[in-house]
């Protein structure tokens, strides 16, 4: 329709009004009557493509264009080019919010970092922030996911690290640092411990700063133990993989679980073990055993197979009970949304206490897989780390009670004392170091609220690590000083909704400068997962757009 400037638009308007094709395009196409805004529409396809995980060159995808222009014909098309642009502004407004908080917060924080090699062998490094916030939860961040350029010695690690910690500036506020066992790690953490605690007040040496990767050592003890596995599992390793070799032998054992009736309840597939992964090879024996009768039955079918007996399958029951509590501190262990660091010393004495058992068991596999286990255990864990030993005393489920019931398993009495009293020393002489800094300390900014994105907690259960511990056999100290006011507090009821967190912010009030306390040691990560999940997106593999993106 023709119009001049002056006349308006009340004439096309009263035609669109009675215009048939147009009220039904209308009527059709509700986003019709949301007007479209371009800038909108590149930054939140920019915010999906982060959330998801999609590689940036979807933008291009004809589909994905088709899709869009059939939700709304005034969608304009944009390249890989042009989202990069959005993604990485987003980048930085995320960026700039997560630093915001990091100085907001009047606790502490503790790092976890990991290196990975993709399938360009180019290298990459994670590193990843913990920390209890202001309102007690539990957040944790990846701060920089990077590539790193050889060489990968113990000081281009350094000075990488500290690169990243004063483009955060955050280098005043690290409390402690999580890290697998590899040698270049160890010579990378001395010189960064000197560095970010040159001007900090608290006399956190390296036994305190540095924290082993407790996931990584379970798994080099386990794995230990492993190469010293019985025949009896290798022959089910065997059977396993032949199943699984083809649909129709996965046929064939499903009709023979069928046969086998009421004498069995097994349901599902059997799980194929990693000889890199010992909790995959725990998985295969537990779900074989559950299967014992239709494997059997199988074999039997088959001729081409060597019959499990009686007394072999009694071995790999033997095993897998062997390896249960293992997989049980594992999982707790590699936990990261929820405090792992109150978990630590439990698990470690129960491990200690489980190998040291382990010569009196009557299965002979049992015996030769814990021999190489217990001298790899005594050759990290022989002494226990201090700081994480506190996270059991701010538990107010266990406290110092646990701490000598523990000790009681393993040691003479002498001995027990002695080792109680050295982590109550220690544990105090933090607490006065804290008491004597805890005014700058317990200075909480509120220009930032911590009301944004957090991991919620989820309660530690550790029922099955300490189903033993009676904490009203345990008498209490005389009380001289908050620590021991607190320690000498009633025991709290054990159970699944427990949240330490939610306990030591109400106690907050109470007991401020162990508060504090807590809130740094309750935030330390016992293992690196955190950083390694940066890198375990499921066979992730990274194109030259998406390389250029993270680095």
């Amino acid at each position: 329709m023709k119009a001049h400037g002056h006349v308006g638009t009340t004439n096309a308007r009263r035609h669109t009004e009675k215009c048939d094709a147009y009220v039904k395009f209308v009527q059709t196409n509700p986003a019709s009557n949301v007007v479209y805004d371009h800038d909108t529409y590149v930054r939140m396809f920019a915010e999906s493509i982060i959330y998801h995980g999609y590689p940036l060159s979807m933008v291009e995808h004809i589909k994905t264009i088709d899709l869009h222009r059939y939700l709304n014909p005034y969608v304009k098309d944009i390249s890989r080019y042009t989202i990069t642009k959005y993604v990485m502004g987003e980048h930085e407004r995320y960026k700039k919010i997560i630093s915001d908080r990091l100085h907001s917060i009047s606790s502490r924080i503790c790092l976890t970092c990991d290196g990975w090699t993709a399938c360009t062998s180019r290298a990459y490094f994670a590193l990843t922030a913990h920390f209890i916030d202001n309102d007690w939860k539990l957040n944790a961040f990846v701060l920089n996911f990077r590539r790193f350029p050889p060489p990968h010695d113990g000081e281009s690690i350094f000075q990488f690290v500290k690169s990243l910690l004063n483009e955060w500036d955050i280098e005043k506020k690290v409390f402690s640092i999580t890290l697998d066992n590899a040698s270049a790690n160890d010579k990378m953490v001395e010189k960064l411990r000197k560095d970010v605690h040159s001007s900090s007040p608290l006399p956190l040496d390296g036994k305190y700063f540095h924290i082993r990767c407790a996931a990584h050592i379970l798994n080099l003890i386990v794995q230990k133990g492993l190469q010293m596995i019985d025949a009896s599992v290798k022959k089910l390793r065997e059977v396993v993989r032949f199943i699984d070799s083809s649909d129709a032998r996965l046929s064939a054992f499903d009709k023979a679980i069928l046969d086998c009736g009421d004498r069995t309840s097994f349901r599902g597939k059997l799980v194929l073990d990693v000889t890199t992964r010992w909790n995959s090879t725990y998985n295969m024996i537990r779900r074989a055993l559950d299967a014992k009768e239709a494997i059997d039955l199988f074999i039997l079918r088959e001729r081409e197979l060597e019959m499990i007996f009686d007394e072999e399958w009694e071995t790999i029951g033997n095993i897998c009970d062997f390896l249960e509590p293992f997989y049980d501190i594992t999982e707790l262990f590699s936990g990261t949304q929820y405090p792992t660091s109150n978990s630590y010393l439990a698990c470690v004495i129960n491990i200690e206490k489980l190998l040291y058992d382990s010569h009196k068991d009557p299965s002979n596999a049992v015996r030769r897989m814990a021999k190489p286990m217990w001298e790899k255990f005594d050759k990290y864990w022989s002494e226990h780390s201090l700081i994480l030993s506190f996270g059991l005393l701010l538990d107010p489920r266990y406290k110092m009670a646990c701490l000598n019931d523990l000790y009681s398993s393993l040691y003479v009495p002498v001995a027990v004392e002695g080792k109680v009293n050295e982590i109550h020393s220690a544990f105090v002489a933090l607490y006065e170091c804290y008491a004597k800094n805890s005014q700058a300390h317990m200075v909480v900014q509120h220009s930032v609220s911590d009301s944004g994105p957090s991991n919620l907690n989820r309660p530690f259960k550790a029922k099955k690590i300490l189903k033993n511990f009676n904490p009203h056999s345990c008498s209490s100290r005389t009380a001289k000083s908050d620590v021991d006011s607190y320690l000498n507090l009633p025991f709290v009821v054990d159970h699944d909704g427990f949240d330490i967190l939610e306990y030591w912010k109400a106690q907050s009030v109470s007991y401020p400068t162990l508060a504090l306390m807590a809130r740094d040691i309750l935030a330390i990560p016992i293992t690196s997962v955190a950083s390694e999940s940066a890198f375990s997106a499921g066979g992730r593999i990274l194109n030259k757009l998406e390389i250029f993106f993270v680095a």
